[in-house]
């Protein structure tokens, strides 16, 4: 398995990257493994299985680094992952044939892959804000990176009816092949900011975040 060396970001978070290339089957076994009589839903689609099941290996596999338990990944009714029991924080993301994922004992988590491409410089009036637009134009890298991290804190926030251009605010940065910049989730009752890491490879980007819980 094309899994890059899982990173220790501190005591207790794991941050696990991988490039698909397996076969269904393969990940199938991979996960029963790890998990023995582990429930597989039937998708119609393969690469949606093939995210579904990498998903998992990938969780279960940064989970062994924190506990012996068989810990299992559920859903909550808004679709955010979540680990039974409620002991520890994940965070999932995919994009292409690349799957992440950012697990943790003691802090809030969310990351975000996207594959660099025409698609987001062509939406970006869609999730950017006046200063973002102005601070990102004719820059596809930053594009990338900012709608990357909008995604990583909408899942850091973990609540519904965010609006992106409006609650989402990023700060202006120099874009280099790895850092950080700041966002903030700004709603009438909510104000955070957050220190959001980023990775910049050429077919890529990733954007994570790891915040003390509130």
């Amino acid at each position: 398995m094309p899994l890059l060396p899982i990173k220790q970001l501190n005591a207790s978070t794991y941050l696990g990257l991988w490039k698909v290339e397996e076969p269904v089957e393969e990940l199938q076994k991979a996960l029963l493994k790890l998990r023995p009589g582990h429930e597989i839903p039937a998708f119609k689609a393969e690469s949606r299985t093939k995210e579904w099941l990498a998903a998992r290996v990938l969780t279960y596999t940064l989970l062994t680094e924190l506990t012996q338990e068989l810990v299992t990944l559920e859903r909550l009714e808004t679709g955010q992952p979540f680990c039974a029991g409620g002991a520890f924080q994940v965070s999932l993301t995919h994009s292409g044939p690349w799957v992440a994922a950012l697990v943790s004992g003691t802090h809030q988590v969310g990351i975000d892959i996207e594959l660099k491409g025409e698609k987001v410089p062509r939406l970006v009036p869609r999730f950017l804000n006046e200063p973002e637009l102005a601070a990102s134009a004719g820059n596809p890298e930053k594009m990338h990176l900012y709608w990357s991290a909008k995604e990583t804190l909408y899942k850091v926030y973990s609540q519904k009816k965010l609006l992106f251009k409006e609650h989402l605010l990023l700060k202006d940065f120099e874009v280099q092949q790895a850092g950080s910049f700041a966002g903030t989730v700004q709603t009438d009752n909510f104000s955070q900011t957050f220190a959001v890491q980023y990775e910049n490879p050429p077919e890529y980007v990733l954007t994570f975040v790891v915040a003390p819980k509130n």
